[in-house]
């Protein structure tokens, strides 16, 4: 596996770099450049020589950046960019920003789309609305450290989030906001998972190949009146994802 070039400048001419400041520049150049899960760095005598620093001080920087989980070694191979894999556990009814702080990750999205419309025929049938009802689609990609991992699509009844169309949701928790504002608290839903390719939005959206292997989860969300407020799904990077259950055998 060719290893991937990290674009760090060389050492200034004052001379030789702290590890505390070789460990800000790596980190900055591993968050920054969006390196795949799996991608091999620079040998260690040319990272040490990229970085300006000896190889004892960048064995530190490389064990610290390991400890936070950024970089993993593999013996006789070298150092790889580590894999940031959300869990989701289908017991626990957790949105996207609860579920990576309680998995210690930082959570940010970029909104994609977000606009009302009248609602499709299965869009008015899943959430129980009359012919000609609007809805609010919603359309964010996902990510994780700094890393993309899912495209999510959400759709809720308009008449129940009067203005949402107008929210700034870059970065924040649609669950959140839904009790904040419109009192409205996300409280089970039905799921599907199922492995599927991505298509060409998708792909570009997840920066992956074209019909490469996604997880997409569909939905129905219910609120605690149990009336569906939302209808929709998260498309999961394949390398990204961990679906975790407890499974029980009843006897018969």
């Amino acid at each position: 596996m060719k290893p991937i070039p990290l674009n760090i400048g060389p050492a200034g001419a004052e001379g030789r770099h702290t590890a505390v400041e070789a460990y800000k520049m790596l980190l900055k150049a591993l968050a920054s450049a969006h390196y795949a899960p799996g991608s091999r760095l620079p040998g260690e005598r040319a990272l040490a020589a990229q970085l300006g620093v000896s190889r004892a001080t960048l064995r530190l920087v490389l064990k610290a950046l390991a400890d936070t989980g950024r970089i993993r070694p593999s013996p006789q191979r070298g150092w790889f960019v580590a894999e940031q894999k959300f869990v989701h556990e289908p017991n626990r009814l957790r949105g996207f920003t609860e579920s990576a702080a309680e998995q210690g990750m930082a959570a940010s999205s970029r909104v994609t789309m977000l606009a009302r419309r009248p609602a499709t025929v299965d869009e008015a049938e899943a959430l129980s609305l009359d012919e000609g009802d609007d809805v609010v689609d919603v359309e964010r990609v996902r990510s994780l450290d700094k890393v993309v991992i899912s495209v999510d699509r959400s759709c809720l009844p308009a008449h129940r989030v009067p203005g949402l169309e107008h929210e700034d949701l870059t970065d924040r928790s649609l669950y959140q906001l839904l009790a904040d504002r419109y009192g409205i608290r996300p409280t089970r839903c039905d799921y599907q998972l199922q492995a599927e390719a991505a298509t060409p939005r998708i792909a570009e959206l997840l920066e992956m190949p074209q019909g490469g292997p996604v997880l997409v989860g569909y939905q129905t969300t219910y609120d605690q009146d149990e009336r569906r407020v939302d209808v929709g799904w998260q498309a999961y990077r394949g390398d990204a994802y961990t679906f975790r259950a407890s499974l029980f055998r009843f006897e018969p």
